[in-house]
């Protein structure tokens, strides 16, 4: 009889936060993208024509848009079998490894799966951050991924040109 009980799904943790982490941008670094995008948009018109300039201009449209709309307030739940998030549940069988970063001051719970759509990302508190690593490392591995030359590439880059 008790083991009918162990395959039912259980409740571990439950923390609310924020859809997605959040920055607000300044004046300053939305006139940089924009003579960015510009100068981008001029050089690869006379090269290949529109539709590159259409890409670039869609990307700062989505860029603006993600900024002005608030990140929603959800309801994550860490179960027995995975994780339910937003009405959407990803369990541990398809779940490769997870590691925990920061991303303009918010902590992200980053968990990297075997299928579609091979990444997802949790919004965590600092006080909830020991109490996940601990019960997702009973069922999937923490690792940190390695740093690639692309990723130094990108920081030294960010360091260099600050769009701010």
């Amino acid at each position: 009889m008790n083991e009918s009980n162990d395959l039912k799904e259980k409740i571990v943790l439950e923390w609310e936060s924020y859809d997605r982490p959040h920055k607000v941008w300044t004046k300053e670094f939305y006139s940089s993208v924009v003579v960015i995008a510009f100068l981008v948009s001029v050089i690869l018109f006379f090269i290949e024509g529109v539709m590159p300039v259409v890409v670039v201009w869609a990307l700062v449209f989505m860029l603006w848009a993600m900024n002005k709309t608030a990140p929603q307030v959800t309801k994550n739940t860490m179960t027995t079998w995975g994780l339910r998030s937003v009405n959407k549940f990803y369990d541990y069988q398809r779940m490769t490894n997870f590691w925990v970063e920061t991303k303009w001051g918010t902590r992200l719970l980053r968990i990297n799966l075997v299928d579609s759509p091979w990444h997802v990302v949790f919004v965590i508190e600092k006080e909830m951050e020991e109490k996940i690593k601990e019960e997702m490392g009973k069922v999937v591995p923490f690792m940190e991924p390695e740093i690639t030359a692309m990723d130094k590439f990108t920081k030294w880059l960010g360091e260099k040109v600050p769009l701010e």
